[in-house]
């Protein structure tokens, strides 16, 4: 999981590397900007792949495999029926994002680049929605070497069509999202044909079971504002750095590329914890809970000391690698010091996240997520001198707050 997982942030590397590389930092803000929406929308609704995974986790661990199908179907008709919706709603939706933004800076160039990203990307919902489903399916029954073959042949094809499109063929943004469309068109496919088979047989089209689980609801529900909260601390930072004009936004998307490092390897460990929990909590093995969450937070603690010192070390040079726009290159000098700090302030949250999936805490997620955005807010709101460095001060409190209120809340049910 940790090897699928570093081949997205890779991918989202190249990505920024592609449009930094363009003459002006307002191609780079208007990806950001589009790539925001999607993400936001898509992101949100992130839970349908948490609640899959820990529900057939420990469907797996009790050895039922007509529930692990029944959650399965249930959650592709759940991602039908939400992408039918932002579909629809498409055009009211980035409207309303765009509102947000600030009026008193000239963002139109960065504003329609975002509008063509966005106009070609959001055709992916149905297909991005249901391979969440599918992703968390196959983490469930712990088949994690089949997610990571599917993520590199996905992130494989997104890479050589960015670089057709984009440098190539002169496409900028739009070839961006296209090359995104192709690569979830190829990921659909070969999830499809692993899950598919597995449960094919165990299938029943009845509407009651469809609809009438009521503990996949209630999951869903508490996961999906929990989602909310963590999205509208994500885009807070985005959308509030437009008052500080695209130079800003640009440095953002950057600085956010490492911290995509992080938490894409990060969560290659919570992946296998989610499974692992999963399954040993749906057998009634908490001894053996308890040492996974122990070994997990000390590989995480390694590899988070591990980043300080390759950011550290290395950072200038990343930093070259991702824009070669002088203005960009001098603004994020001043930044470094968020990017050291961002691997020590995050990893015990990602751990603990995967953590609760396995456990189905649905609950206890939300209740550390709201703790964490309330501290996000107070501390952006005590620091709004700073300017930009107040919001990465806030992002680097939200993380913290969140992994040590997930901390406690394992403590007191005596895992660790």
């Amino acid at each position: 999981m940790i090897l699928a997982n570093i081949s997205v942030p890779l991918l989202g590397f190249v990505d920024v590397a592609v449009i930094g590389h363009l003459p002006s930092p307002a191609f780079l803000a208007g990806t950001t900007l589009g790539s925001l929406v999607v993400m936001v929308l898509f992101w949100l609704l992130g839970f349908l792949r948490m609640s899959t995974t820990g529900l057939v986790a420990q469907a797996f661990g009790n050895k039922d495999t007509q529930q692990e199908a029944i959650v399965v179907l249930q959650g592709v008709v759940i991602a039908l029926l939400l992408s039918v919706v932002i579909l629809v709603n498409q055009s009211s939706l980035f409207s309303y994002f765009i509102s947000l933004l600030a009026t008193d800076v000239d963002l139109t160039a960065s504003i329609n680049a975002a509008t063509s990203y966005f106009s070609i990307r959001i055709w992916t919902a149905p297909i991005s929605l249901i391979n969440l489903v599918f992703t968390g399916y196959l983490i469930g029954k712990g088949q994690t070497k089949t997610v990571l073959y599917a993520l590199l042949v996905c992130n494989s094809v997104n890479l050589i069509a960015d670089i057709v499109l984009v440098p190539v063929l002169g496409f900028d943004v739009a070839g961006v999202a296209i090359a995104s469309v192709l690569a979830e068109c190829i990921l659909f496919i070969f999830l499809f044909c692993h899950v598919y088979p597995q449960i094919s047989s165990y299938l029943r089209f009845n509407l009651s079971i469809v609809l009438g689980s009521k503990q996949l609801l209630s999951l869903n529900g508490l996961l999906f504002m929990r989602s909310m909260l963590l999205q509208l601390c994500l885009s807070f930072i985005t959308i509030y750095a437009t008052r500080y004009g695209e130079v800003a936004v640009a440095t953002n998307a950057i600085v956010m590329q490492f911290f995509m490092f992080i938490s894409f390897t990060m969560d290659g460990i919570a992946f296998a914890l989610e499974s692992l929990i999963g399954q040993l909590y749906g057998k009634k093995q908490k001894r053996k809970v308890t040492l996974f969450i122990r070994t997990g937070l000390r590989l995480a603690t390694f590899g988070a000391v591990m980043y300080c010192l390759i950011y550290w070390l290395l950072g200038g040079y990343i930093v070259y690698l991702l824009t070669n726009i002088p203005s960009l290159q001098q603004a994020l000098e001043s930044y470094y010091i968020w990017i050291i700090m961002l691997p020590l302030v995050s990893f015990m949250s990602f751990i603990l996240d995967g953590v609760f999936v396995g456990l189905a805490y649905s609950y206890k997620m939300f209740k550390s997520m709201l703790i964490a955005a309330i501290t996000f807010f107070v501390v952006f709101y005590l620091t709004t001198e700073l300017g930009n460095h107040g919001l990465w001060l806030a992002f680097c409190s939200f993380m913290l707050a969140r992994g040590l209120s997930q901390l406690y809340m394992v403590q007191k049910k005596n895992f660790i």
